[in-house]
């Protein structure tokens, strides 16, 4: 097996690292950071997002494995005292694969567009001023939003910042994607759907500006600051992430273990 591994930089995780690389070795594993097989994560679902945009270029080429080091974990199947037991699966070859879909953004300007991918979310946000944008589904008018911003959630995402929005939660075999609103103004002026709302893979959504500012836009665990905007389109991409589950730790399973006490 080629692998590598994408560690988060503090002292447990870089010992579990260190731990690895000598196991890993003794079964006949090779560290093959530019062309691996398997894309070991250590630490938590930041470090996932990190690896998976280090290997975007590769998605069909990779898979990811984590090992959970932080405080919470989704997309760990393994904490890092689980070490032994990896390296005996990883040994046995017994495993499932699942793909995740993720999430196309293009943002259109006077003179060019800039594509970008993401496995958690997109989100559109001014703390400071108002954001007016046209929200059309299909090229199709639904509504204007005012409001702090708007958050665009794949499946796997929809347990990310779209579930402290109010969001659904959303299995990731269901292909499809969210629209969650992030401090709407609704009043006698202004008015929106005030919910989530979720779309097929076949969708598309638009998002026109209709005053202009700067705005924050994130791209999972990144952020850049974007000007001179003119449009926003949103729907799945074909692309998708695999990742290698070597025991049964389906997405029911995530959510319990997430958010609810052990005793429920």
């Amino acid at each position: 097996m080629r692998y590598t591994i994408v560690s988060r930089n503090d002292p447990l995780s870089k010992q579990v690292e260190k731990s690895l690389d000598e196991r890993l070795t003794r079964v006949n594993s090779i560290r093959d950071d530019y062309n691996p097989e398997v894309v070991i994560t250590v630490g938590g679902d930041g470090t996932v997002l990190e690896a998976v945009h280090n290997y975007l270029d590769r998605l069909e080429k990779v898979v990811f494995v984590g090992i959970h080091t932080g405080k919470l974990g989704f997309y760990a199947d393994y904490i890092y005292d689980d070490i032994d037991i990896f390296i005996q699966n990883v040994i046995s070859n017994k495993y499932n694969d699942v793909s995740f879909p993720l999430l196309s953004a293009t943002i259109y300007y006077q003179d060019r567009e800039e594509h970008y991918l993401a496995l958690n979310e997109f989100t559109l946000i001014n703390p400071y001023r108002t954001q007016h944008l046209d929200v059309y589904i299909n090229d199709e008018y639904f509504e204007s939003f005012q409001g702090t911003g708007l958050c665009i959630s794949t499946p796997t995402g929809s347990s990310a910042f779209n579930k402290s929005l109010g969001g659904a939660l959303i299995h990731p075999h269901i292909k499809a994607f969210q629209l969650t609103e992030i401090a709407s103004i609704n009043s006698n002026v202004y008015r929106t759907i005030s919910s989530p709302l979720i779309f097929p893979k076949e969708h598309f959504i638009t998002l026109k500006p209709t005053s202009y500012s700067d705005i924050i836009f994130t791209i999972d665990h990144k952020n850049i600051t974007l000007k001179n905007y003119q449009l926003f389109k949103f729907q799945l991409s074909d692309k998708e992430v695999r990742f290698r589950h070597y025991n049964n730790n389906d997405f029911w399973r995530r959510v319990k273990k997430s958010f609810l006490p052990e005793n429920m």
